[in-house]
């Protein structure tokens, strides 16, 4: 059985301080077939707008990047901008899908097990829409019942070359 986790990231966007998201991984049953992580972003209105309009590029990824590795076995659900400050997508599995033989699916579905997803969105808010993130990114993991974790990573550990676009502050 694997519990449900939260993870926090509070402001990874390098020019404003008011925009984070978190990551809810589902409650699930060990060895059931990985379900959608949905991510919720918040923020105020301006930047929000913004950064939608770029999040909308994410189910394309297939098509914009060559992306073949065993860490690749992923997809994003399209965003939905659910009022001017809330804006959701999810995470999606394709490691059962994926073309390659057993070993290779096994690999990938491991990689998306392991792999914190936080990393994942950051690392294609700069490969896929070219968003400048933050030097430092601060981290909060969160399971019922059990103390809370707060990491704080360069950016370097997580992505590399940084983007370019900067969101603007409200």
């Amino acid at each position: 059985m694997m519990d449900e986790i939260v993870v926090k990231v509070p402001a990874p966007f390098c020019g404003v301080e008011n925009v984070g998201f978190t990551a809810r991984y589902p409650e699930q049953e060990a060895g059931e077939r990985l379900r959608d992580v949905p991510f919720v972003i918040e923020g105020p209105a301006l930047p929000m707008r913004q950064l939608a309009e770029w999040l909308a590029l994410f189910p394309q990824k297939a098509e914009l990047i060559a992306a073949d590795g065993l860490d690749e076995a992923y997809s994003w659900t399209f965003p939905i901008q659910l009022t001017d400050e809330i804006c959701l997508l999810s995470f999606r599995d394709l490691s059962l899908e994926m073309a390659g033989d057993d070993e290779e699916r096994i690999r990938s579905r491991t990689w998306n097990l392991l792999r914190p997803l936080a990393f994942t969105f950051l690392r294609d808010c700069v490969r896929l829409a070219e968003l400048k993130l933050s030097d430092q990114i601060a981290v909060v993991v969160e399971r019922p019942g059990q103390a809370q974790v707060d990491l704080e990573l360069p950016l370097t550990a997580i992505v590399s070359p940084n983007g370019t676009r900067l969101l603007r502050a409200a």
